[in-house]
């Protein structure tokens, strides 16, 4: 009996991605975006019920358990379509996605998105007054579910200006 519970326990501990531990997002929540930028992690996480008219998306970063900003607050976070803008990236021999979140002058832009002679390139950017402030790249594979039918199912109004991955000059 005890090898059977034990077995079952491994069994658990097998199912839960690896990636889980580094995304900032609750059980009930999905994980839309997560990486690991060092030693803090960006998540962009979806409630369950996120929709163009229900729900919420919130951007996440700092250090696992000790979260430095949060965007916006779930209490004003619908329609998601107030604060964030999306688009998809399209390239020679790939493609890719990304989330503008806006907050007054500051906006983060988690992109993941993947080309020919330069591989993926996954991170979030800051930019404010529209300049880039920095660039943070994924140290891992990061979870993304960055795409025109996520986009479409939240209701999410393209992005007025076209971002422009850092470093693909």
């Amino acid at each position: 009996m005890k090898n059977a519970a034990w077995i079952g326990g491994l069994i658990g501990l097998l199912a839960v991605p690896a990636w889980a531990a580094e995304s900032h997002c609750r059980a009930q929540e999905h994980i839309i975006f997560s990486c690991s930028v060092g030693k803090k992690t960006v998540s962009v996480c979806a409630s369950a019920d996120l929709s163009a008219t229900t729900g919420y998306l919130q951007y996440r970063f700092g250090p696992k358990g000790a979260l430095e900003l949060v965007f916006p607050d779930v209490a004003q976070a619908s329609p998601a379509a107030s604060y964030v803008q999306a688009r998809t990236l399209m390239f020679a021999g790939g493609g890719g996605g990304y989330l503008r979140f806006i907050n007054g002058a500051r906006q983060y832009i988690v992109y993941s998105a993947i080309g020919k002679g330069w591989g993926p390139k996954d991170g979030v950017a800051v930019e404010r007054n529209g300049q880039l402030v920095v660039n943070l790249e994924c140290r891992d594979v990061p979870l993304s579910e960055l795409s025109e039918e996520f986009f479409n199912r939240a209701g999410l109004p393209a992005d007025r200006h076209e971002f422009q991955i850092p470093g693909l000059d």
